[in-house]
C-alpha cells in the first residue's frame, strides 16, 4: 500500500497493556519509502521501570525523571497519527497500549510481523532484528523506540515491494480466501494486486507441484554374498596421504577415527550389532560415512543413518557427504527422509483452497503456503517457518494420517506429491538420512515411511531412548477431540457440509435428501458428543484436583487411582462418551463405504471425500482405544499422566511407553542385519550396561575409543557460585549470560 503511513514503536515497563506503562514512544511518518517526519519522546511512568527493562532498552529511571507523563503528550500524538494507516511490528502489542488511551480507534492497522510471515515464508525468524538483518536494513539501537520505528517503516516498504512482485493469481486467491473475515491485511494485498496488474514486469505464477527430479532408479541389491570392504581400503583412505587427506586441507590422521571406521566396516561386512563410544574430536561422521559409502555402492544396497538433531542432518547432507563423494570419487547418492507430517499433501491443500479458510490461523497459513510455493519449495516443512497457530493447520494439510498408498499417490498426483518425491529419491539413495523417532514409527508400519533397509547407523545414540519415547508418546485434550468433530462439521460446515454441497449439484433430489438426513444424524450425534467430551474432561480434572487438594501439578495415573471409589465418576463419564465415539465412528465408516455408489453421477473429488472420511474415522477409532485403555484397561508398558491445567479444556492426558527395549528388540534388533550405535557418551560410570538394558542390546559388541583431545590439560572449568538456581529460568538465564560475557 502506497501513500502516507505512520510507523511507530513503544518501549514499556512490561508486556501487559492493561497494567504496564509506556516509557518511550517513537513515530515516523513516511510515504513510498521516504521519511517525512519523526517524533520521539521519553515518557514518565507512574510505576517503577524493572531492571530487566533497563537492561534491555538502556532506559534508566533517572532518564525519565524529567520526561512528560503520557497524558501531557496525547494531543501531540493524536495530531501526528491523524487518520493515516499505522504500522507496527507485532501490532497487537503497540496498538493495544495506544487504544488504552483512546488513540488509533479508527486507524487501519498493518502488522509487519504478520505481513512478513506471509511474504517471507522461509525467513529464519520474524523478530524485527532478524528481518532487518536479512533485508540489509540498518537498525543501530534495537529496543529504542525511534530506531525500531524507522526500521519498521523500512521493513514495511521492503515487504510491499515483494508483495507487488507476487503473481497476480496468488494475490487474487489470498484476497478471495479472506472475503468472509475481518482481516487487517486484506487492503494491503488488494492494493498490491492493483499495482501488480498495472505492471509490465509482474511475475508469472509457478506451478505449485511438479514431478521433476524422479529420474533415478531404485537400488538393485546384489543377490549373492555381500562384497566386503577390505581393511586395507579403509587404511588407505584415512592414511596421512590417502584419499581423505587429499580432499581435506590440513588433514591429520586420528587413530580413534581409523579404529571406528574399521568397526563400522566390520559390522557391515559381517552383519554385526555394535555400540561405539567415540569422544568429541574423533570425527565420527566421516568414520562411519566413508565405510558405509564404500559398502553401499559396492553392493548397491541402502544404509540408513539416523540422527537426533536437524543440525547434524544438515551437516551430513551438505558438508560430509559431498566430502565423501570427493574423496572416494564414486557415484554415491544420498537423501533425507522425514515423517509424513513433514510434507505438504497437495490433495489436502486443494481441499482447503476449495472450501476456503474458516479461521484466521487457516487463512494466514494458506496465504503463507501459496506464497511459499512460488519459490523453489519442495513441499517439506523444513523450508517454511511456521508460527504458533500455524502448526495445527500444517498438521491437517500434511501427508500425516493419509490413507494414501504409494501407487495411489503416483496415480492421482502423477509423481508431484512432495512426500512421494522424497520417498522415490530415498529409494534411489545409497545413504538415507533420517531421525530417531521415525525409526521405530516406520518399523511399526512396515517401511511405509522409509524404503526397505537392513543396515543402520545411529549417531547421537545417547538420545535414542528419549527420542523414541517422545515419538511414541501421545497427548490428548478436550480441544483436540472437539477440533476433530468440528472439522467433520455438519449440514453447512466442515467436511460433511462440503460433501453435501457437492452432492446437491450432482445427485438426484431423492438421493440428496437421504444423504442430508444421514449427515444430519451424524451432526446431531456429534453435538451431543461434544457435551459428553466436556463432561469427561471435567470429571477427570475434578478427580485429579481432589487428589492433590487443588494443587495443579502433573499426576501419574496409577492402578490404585482407577480402583478408588472417586474414579467411578470418570469411568461413568467415559461410558457415555465412549458410546458416542463408537456411534459416530461407525456412521462415518458407513458413509465412506457408501460413497462409491455415487460414482455414476460423477461427483467431483469423490475419492478425496472418501479418504478424508476414512482418515477421520481412523483417528476417532484410535482415540477411542487410547481413552478406553487410559480409563479402564491400561497397557502394562505405558505410563499415563494428567496435567490438570487452569481450566478443564486445558487438561491434558499424557501417554508414553514405559520401556522402549521391547520395541527396539522387535522392530530393529531382530530385523536388521547390521546396526551401529555411536555417540560421544554411551557409557554410564564407565559401563555400557545401562544403555544395553534400556535398548535390549545384550548381544551388541561394545567399543570405547576415547578422544584425541587432551581435555584435562587444555580445558578450564568455571563454576559460578553467585547466580540463581536454574529453576528460576528468567533470572538464571540473564545472570548466566552476564557471567559468560564478564
Amino acid at each position: 500500500m502506497r501513500g502516507e503511513c505512520i510507523a511507530f514503536d513503544l518501549e514499556t515497563t512490561g508486556l501487559d497493556s492493561a497494567k504496564d506503562e509506556i516509557i518511550e514512544i517513537g513515530i515516523v511518518r513516511f510515504e513510498n519509502g521516504s521519511v517525512l517526519d519523526r517524533y520521539v519522546s521519553l515518557v514518565k511512568p507512574s510505576i517503577p521501570i524493572p531492571p530487566d527493562v533497563t537492561h534491555l532498552t538502556g532506559i534508566h529511571p533517572e532518564d525519565v525523571e524529567g520526561a512528560p507523563p503520557l497524558e501531557g503528550i496525547l494531543p501531540r500524538l493524536k495530531t501526528f497519527f491523524g487518520q493515516a494507516p499505522v504500522i507496527a511490528h507485532y501490532a497487537p502489542f503497540d496498538v493495544g497500549f495506544m487504544r488504552r488511551y483512546g488513540l488509533l480507534d479508527s486507524n487501519s492497522v498493518i502488522d509487519t510481523y504478520e505481513l512478513a510471515s506471509i511474504i517471507m515464508p522461509s525467513a529464519s525468524s520474524y523478530s524485527l532484528g532478524s528481518l532487518t538483518a536479512a533485508l540489509g536494513i540498518q537498525l543501530l539501537h534495537a529496543h529504542r523506540a525511534l530506531d525500531d520505528a524507522e526500521a519498521t517503516a523500512s521493513l514495511y516498504w521492503n515487504l510491499w515491494k515483494k508483495a507487488i512482485q507476487t503473481p497476480a493469481a496468488t494475490l487474487e486467491e489470498i484476497i478471495s480466501a479472506s472475503v468472509d473475515m475481518d482481516w487487517d491485511l486484506r487492503p494491503v494485498f488488494e492494493a498490491a494486486l492493483a499495482e501488480n496488474l498495472q505492471s509490465d514486469s509482474a511475475s508469472q505464477i509457478v506451478p505449485a507441484f511438479s514431478a521433476d527430479g524422479l529420474d533415478a532408479d531404485a537400488l538393485n541389491p546384489t543377490q549373492a554374498a555381500a562384497i566386503q570392504v577390505e581393511r586395507g581400503a579403509i587404511d588407505e583412505i584415512f592414511d596421512e596421504h590417502g584419499r581423505l587427506g587429499q580432499a581435506v586441507s590440513h588433514y591429520e590422521k586420528r587413530r580413534q577415527q581409523l579404529d571406528m571406521a574399521h568397526e563400522v566396516a566390520k559390522a557391515l561386512n559381517h552383519g554385526g550389532h555394535t555400540m561405539i563410544e567415540a569422544g568429541t574430536g574423533t570425527g565420527k561422521s566421516l568414520a562411519y560415512l566413508l565405510p558405509a559409502a564404500l559398502w553401499a555402492t559396492k553392493n548397491d544396497q541402502r544404509v540408513v543413518v539416523s540422527t537426533h538433531t536437524i543440525n547434524l542432518q544438515d551437516q551430513l547432507l551438505k558438508k560430509d557427504i559431498p566430502l565423501v563423494k570427493q574423496a572416494l570419487n564414486i557415484g554415491l547418492r544420498a537423501a533425507v527422509m522425514k515423517g509424513r507430517g513433514n510434507y505438504l499433501c497437495p490433495r489436502r491443500l486443494d481441499t482447503l483452497r476449495r472450501r476456503k479458510p474458516s479461521t484466521m490461523d487457516e487463512l494466514r497459513t494458506l496465504a503463507k503456503i501459496l506464497v511459499w510455493l512460488q519459490s523453489d519449495a519442495s513441499g517439506g516443512k523444513g523450508e517454511i517457518t511456521l508460527r504458533a497457530g500455524e502448526w495445527g493447520v500444517w498438521t491437517r494439510l500434511s501427508a500425516e494420517d493419509e490413507d494414501c498408498a504409494a501407487w495411489r499417490c503416483a496415480a492421482l498426483m502423477k509423481g508431484a506429491c512432495p512426500y512421494y518425491k522424497a520417498r522415490k529419491k530415498a529409494e534411489a539413495a545409497h545413504i538415507v538420512i533420517t531421525n530417531h523417532a521415525l525409526l521405530i514409527a516406520d518399523a511399526k508400519i512396515e517401511n511405509r515411511a522409509l524404503p526397505e533397509y537392513f543396515n543402520l547407523i545411529i549417531d547421537e545414540a545417547h538420545h535414542l531412548e528419549e527420542a523414541i519415547t517422545n515419538g511414541l508418546s501421545r497427548q490428548i485434550d478436550q480441544r483436540l477431540v472437539t477440533a476433530r468433530l468440528t472439522e467433520l462439521g455438519g449440514i453447512n460446515s466442515g467436511l460433511l457440509g462440503e460433501l453435501l454441497s457437492a452432492a446437491r449439484g450432482q445427485l438426484p433430489d431423492k438421493t440428496v435428501l437421504k444423504l442430508e438426513a444421514f449427515i444430519q444424524n451424524i451432526s446431531d450425534a456429534m453435538k451431543l458428543m461434544k457435551g459428553r467430551v466436556r463432561d469427561y474432561f471435567h470429571a477427570l480434572r475434578d478427580f485429579i484436583l481432589d487428589i492433590h487438594k487443588h494443587n495443579h501439578q502433573q499426576t501419574r495415573l496409577l492402578p490404585s487411582h482407577r480402583d478408588s471409589g472417586s474414579f467411578v465418576t470418570v469411568q461413568a463419564a467415559w461410558k457415555q462418551l465412549g458410546a458416542f465415539f463408537l456411534e459416530v465412528t461407525d456412521a462415518i465408516a458407513r458413509l465412506a463405504e457408501g460413497l462409491p455408489r455415487y460414482q455414476p453421477y460423477e461427483l467431483p473429488n469423490l475419492d478425496d471425500y472418501r479418504n478424508a472420511l476414512q482418515a477421520q474415522g481412523r483417528f476417532l477409532a484410535d482415540l477411542h482405544d487410547e481413552l478406553e485403555r487410559f480409563t479402564h484397561s491400561p497397557n502394562s508398558n505405558a505410563i499415563y499422566a494428567v496435567s490438570p491445567g487452569s481450566r478443564a479444556d486445558l487438561l491434558r492426558i499424557h501417554i508414553s511407553p514405559l520401556h522402549i527395549g521391547p520395541m527396539m528388540e522387535e522392530y530393529l534388533n531382530q530385523r536388521k542385519e547390521s546396526i551401529v550405535l555411536t555417540s560421544a557418551t554411551l557409557r554410564t560410570q564407565g559401563s555400557f550396561e545401562h544403555i544395553k538394558e534400556r535398548l535390549y542390546g545384550d548381544n551388541y559388541e561394545a567399543v570405547a575409543l576415547g578422544s584425541p583431545f587432551d581435555y584435562k590439560d587444555s580445558t578450564l572449568l568455571y563454576i559460578p557460585d553467585d547466580i540463581p538456581e536454574p529453576g528460576r529460568r528468567g533470572s538464571y538465564q540473564k545472570m548466566l549470560e552476564r557471567g559468560i560475557v564478564e
